[in-house]
């Protein structure tokens, strides 16, 4: 959710078109509205979940010996020796861009294989996925509801803010160059 409110702050005019769509839709919307009737807010709530999962790794144990593929390099029909797979990432892959949600072709067809929740492995996924997922985004786009409607948000410093990243079981945002995991935003009625 922090982060959610970062990429908001840093992108001005994302956070008006956010509220703008809130603002049209008028009333307090149902679980069900806030689940599918508001298609920007959906978009951002996915694209902050790619960019920044609150558990970047998830450790696995094997029930059993199982192959590995590229235990030793393969070669290519090219003729390239490879030890790794790349994994594709697209151009804009560090760019928040919520849009990429609501475009026909904004997903790779890569990223369309992952059978993770909206295609992310952000809850994990099979028999061991986060039973919360959507608990946790319907809170994540509830407090977004609420805080976008109501106020304007900016980061302390401008939009330019550097913000990185610090590491413990979940990621935490901070203010480079700065201690502590806070990240002071200003914060202003919202007077459309």
């Amino acid at each position: 959710m922090t982060w959610a409110l970062i990429e908001l702050a840093q992108h001005p005019d994302i956070q008006t078109k956010l509220r703008q769509e809130l603002l049209s839709f008028g009333g307090e919307p149902s679980y069900d509205q806030l689940t599918n009737n508001l298609p920007y807010l959906d978009a951002i709530v996915q694209e902050t979940l790619r960019l920044h999962p609150s558990v970047p790794e998830l450790a696995r144990q094997a029930d059993e010996d199982d192959v590995i593929p590229l235990l030793e390099p393969v070669r290519t029909k090219s003729g390239e020796v490879v030890d790794s797979i790349a994994i594709e990432r697209g151009t804009d892959a560090r760019v928040f861009k919520p849009e990429r949600w609501l475009e026909a072709d904004g997903i790779t067809k890569k990223a369309q294989e992952v059978k993770g929740h909206r295609h992310l492995l952000t809850f994990g996924d099979g028999p061991r996925t986060c039973l919360g997922k959507l608990f946790a985004v319907a809170e994540i786009k509830t407090v977004l509801w609420v805080v976008i409607k109501s106020f304007v948000l900016e980061m302390r410093d401008g939009p330019n803010t550097k913000v990185e990243i610090t590491r413990g079981i979940t990621l935490r945002p901070r203010i480079a160059g700065e201690d502590g995991i806070q990240v002071p935003m200003r914060v202003r009625q919202y007077k459309g």
